[in-house]
């Protein structure tokens, strides 16, 4: 266990020391620091936006996190993919005399770091935000880093290591929990359909006594009320279930026997995660791994264009030979992204008077947080052959960049449409901020091949995203910063078209610089 503890010690020292020593790990722990700092003070701007800056509102929170947070982290230590293996341990670790349960414990300290991590930061907004005294959020931070971790790792021991159930019983196991997280899901929805969605409802789910009555679950958020509203008859004895359960499964984890079953598939878990971040690290948004192969349409129609059309018309055929054509998984985080906004800041938009504007910075905000995502474009850019094709740097770069444009008129019809309609945007903006979004997206692409011509490697990837998203913000913001004041000054349906005109300028001008640069992207490949 000495042993396992030093690797784990030298692992993190080791971390830091190469982001210390490497530029763009640096620059990017530090873009990732910043923005953390960012999104913590903006998510405590939206909670008190939204009028939930109190108990009830972090108990609500607390109560989403133990139904999909524990229940998704259940899920994907069902899978076996919730612990991140390198291929270091399959040489080294998994060969050495430990015992595999050890082996397991120690590997994990990642997500042990990162529960810690989030729930001291629930500490404090409890405290700032919440208006929680100090010893509830004290307690609250007890719970989770220590009760609720202990149950997780004990549910962690016994998905990975019991080698006496059957793997169907396991894979069972997942399907069991995304048919709890669904119907959860279905439920909460045909409640607030049926009650409507307000503050006042929300509060009324809560305090619903089946809610605690809940296996584990319920208990769980039952403990969070103790702590929170005080003691009642109902969350002290679903409190001392949940510490019971907990007692139980701790103990049932020290005393089960492991022989090293999942070694195999951790091995070839370790292999599909480095083949993800060598992903990661040339560029490409990757979402998740999925070891199953992948399944094609068939599709007639052949490659009819020449020149750089020809890149067009192949990128066209891939996608005809998807499940889905242009809809991936892209698409469905801008579904998910279009309902969060349309709901969380629909009274703000409102009583703001200027909801046009909301969806505009909501357009800009989400271009930017959605920034690494390139599709097709990225592995264009590193394939020898692109530029071989006899044609103008500007027919390749257009018709390479052509399909993500396509998908860009999609994405931004699905994201502006129904929170225009939400928020009784006119429908003339609506088209305005579709445009402007494309428009964005579009700029994203060719200032892509400046940061890249301009950094080559020497800051990696990270460098150059960061480098093209100061070009972008820079040039983009200003133009909006001016159409801002025109319209509050002088007329608001000056905004709109300054916008597009700047940002279409703007693009047009980032494609011309690319084009003359694009020859050059040849020696990075």
């Amino acid at each position: 266990m000495k042993a396992l503890i030093y690797l784990t010690k030298r692992s993190f020292i080791n971390n830091l020391k190469r982001a210390v020593r490497k530029p763009s790990t640096l620059i990017a722990l530090i873009f990732g620091i910043v923005y953390g700092i960012f999104i913590i003070f903006s998510l405590g701007t939206l909670a008190v936006s939204v009028h939930i800056d109190s108990v009830n509102g972090l108990l609500a929170i607390l109560s989403v996190w133990s139904i999909y947070g524990i229940l998704g982290n259940f899920m994907a230590y069902s899978s076996r993919k919730g612990i991140i293996f390198r291929p270091g341990h399959a040489h080294f670790v998994f060969t050495a005399p430990v015992n595999p349960k050890l082996v397991l414990v120690a590997s994990a300290w990642m997500n042990y770091l990162a529960s810690v991590i989030i729930w001291l930061l629930i500490g404090i907004a409890a405290v700032m935000v919440f208006g929680v005294s100090p010893v509830g959020a004290v307690l609250i931070v007890f719970a989770g880093c220590v009760i609720e971790l202990i149950f997780e790792m004990s549910v962690m021991v016994f998905l990975y290591t019991n080698d006496h159930l059957p793997e169907k019983f396991i894979k069972a196991v997942g399907v069991l929990i995304k048919v709890l997280m669904a119907a959860f899901t279905l439920a909460i929805v045909l409640y607030f359909r049926i009650n409507g969605l307000s503050l006042e409802s929300a509060w009324a789910l809560l305090d619903m006594p089946w809610l605690q009555m809940i296996p584990v679950i319920g208990w769980q958020i039952a403990a969070y009320r103790l702590i929170l509203l005080g003691p009642t008859v109902l969350n002290v004895i679903c409190t001392v279930l949940y510490l019971g359960v907990v007692a139980v499964s701790a103990a049932a984890a020290l005393r089960m026997k492991c022989d090293g079953g999942y070694y195999e598939e951790a091995a070839k878990f370790a292999d599909d995660y480095a083949e993800l971040k060598k992903r990661q690290r040339n560029g490409e948004m990757v979402f998740g791994m999925n070891g199953r192969k992948r399944s094609f349409r068939r599709v007639r129609e052949k490659i009819a264009g020449t020149g750089a059309k020809a890149i067009f018309d192949r990128q066209l055929l891939e996608y005809r030979k998807e499940k889905f054509f242009f809809f991936d998984k892209f698409t469905l985080i801008t579904i998910v992204l279009a309902f969060v906004f349309s709901y969380g800041l629909g009274d703000s938009a409102a009583d703001s008077g200027f909801a046009q504007l909301f969806l505009l910075g909501v357009v800009a905000y989400v271009s930017l947080v959605m920034s690494g995502y390139l599709g097709k474009w990225e592995s264009e850019l590193k394939n020898p052959y692109l530029f071989l094709v006899p044609d103008t740097p500007f027919r390749k770069m257009w018709y390479s960049t052509l399909t993500e444009h396509i998908k860009a008129i999609i994405n931004g019809c699905i994201f502006c449409i129904p929170i225009g309609i939400f928020w009784h945007v006119h429908p003339v903006e609506i088209v305005y901020c579709v445009l402007i979004y494309v428009v964005i997206q579009a700029d994203r692409l060719y200032t892509t091949v400046l940061a890249q011509s301009l950094l080559g490697d020497v800051f990696g990837k990270t460098g150059q995203n960061i480098l093209r998203m100061f070009i972008q913000m820079a040039l983009l913001g200003a133009g909006a910063g001016v159409a801002v004041m025109v319209g509050i000054f002088a007329n608001m349906d000056f905004v709109f078209p300054i916008v597009l005109i700047y940002s279409m300028m703007v693009t047009v001008a980032m494609g011309v610089l690319a084009s003359l640069r694009f020859d050059t992207m040849e020696q990075l490949v």
